[in-house]
């Protein structure tokens, strides 16, 4: 048995809306704790693929999400794929925030500063799904389930931390630093991850965000009791073993390492949680502020289109009693 998992983000660079930090994670049957993970996409070939050409014939796309979501195709994929998975764990909301109490978020029970998301009387909750049916996700988990038991490959886990603007702000004010505050929430993943599989012989594939390539002392401030090693440190791939000799007795593998989206699914369905959260939560945002701006062009919260944004809508911060940090995140 060995359990074979994978954290990625949505959110790191927008000027606004929340950063996402995800994570997924696998139970694999007839492996070992030092068996090489193997590849996912191949294994569970009867139902997912990387290319979306291929969902014609009915598989799921499972890949980096920026190839999967865009403004022409909305989160069509990125729904199906996200919610067969999470389905196929046991996670079947019918609601935006069933979805964020099932990935294990709770901020959004306490949204009184970001009025942009807050729940009212007139602005409940999205229903889910929101881009496909009910049908379509349930073909879709039945087909996954399916592949997932002949290829002895059990969806152990999902989940995601969802750092609003206002969360956001205080960390990077505080560290100084976006990288920082990211990791902080990528520990947060490691952690409960170590708690949850440490036992069963656990392989971790995180998405390298910035230039870092050695990590041992931040490890070591998460992971004190644990003895460490070094297994490489190269500018594209960073490795390390975690291990205690309880009881009981854990260890944990984890790879740092750049595109990790492109070569460990696990990383790749992570990246999909978390955008199809962001967006998600976007909606939300630009509904509010269509409602009440609407001369201003909604944003997605990046680069040129986010400054665009930003010069329109200063003009009404006022009126709406919108403090600018309050909206705009600490680039």
């Amino acid at each position: 048995m060995q359990v074979y998992a994978g954290i990625d983000e949505a959110g790191y660079g927008p000027m606004f809306g929340p950063l996402v930090v995800g994570r997924s994670a696998f139970r694999l049957s007839n492996t070992t704790a030092n068996t090489p993970v193997p590849d996912l996409w191949q294994r569970l070939s009867k139902a997912v693929c990387r290319n979306l050409k291929e969902t014609r014939r009915g598989r799921i796309a499972v890949n980096d999400s920026k190839k999967l979501h865009s403004s022409g195709r909305g989160v069509r994929h990125l729904e199906i794929g996200t919610l067969a998975f999470a389905g196929a764990h046991g996670l079947r909301p019918s609601t935006v925030d069933q979805w964020l109490d099932g990935l294990g978020e709770r901020s959004h029970h306490d949204l009184t500063d970001l009025p942009w998301y807050q729940v009212t009387i007139d602005r409940p909750w999205a229903t889910l799904p929101s881009a496909v049916t009910d049908g379509e996700i349930a073909v879709a988990r039945g087909m996954l389930g399916a592949a997932a038991k002949a290829a002895g490959v059990e969806v152990a886990d999902v989940g995601a931390a969802v750092v609003f603007e206002n969360r956001f702000n205080k960390m990077v004010a505080a560290t100084r630093s976006k990288a920082a505050t990211n990791f902080t929430f990528v520990t947060g993943h490691l952690e409960k991850l170590w708690r949850r599989f440490g036992t069963e012989g656990l392989t971790v594939a995180v998405d390298r965000q910035s230039g870092r390539t050695h990590y041992r002392e931040l490890l070591s401030m998460s992971f004190p009791d644990a003895a460490l090693t070094v297994l490489a440190e190269s500018p594209s791939r960073s490795g390390y073993h975690l291990e205690t000799q309880g009881p009981p007795r854990r260890a944990m593998t984890v790879w740092f390492e750049v595109d990790a989206e492109t070569h460990h699914l696990p990383v790749a369905l992570a990246s999909m949680i978390s955008k199809y959260t962001r967006e998600l939560m976007m909606a939300r945002f630009q509904s509010w502020f269509a409602d009440r701006a609407p001369s201003v062009r909604p944003t997605a919260g990046y680069a040129l289109d986010a400054k665009r944004f930003w010069r329109q809508i200063q003009p009404t911060l006022t009126e709406l009693a919108i403090r600018p940090h309050q909206l705009r995140r600490i680039s």
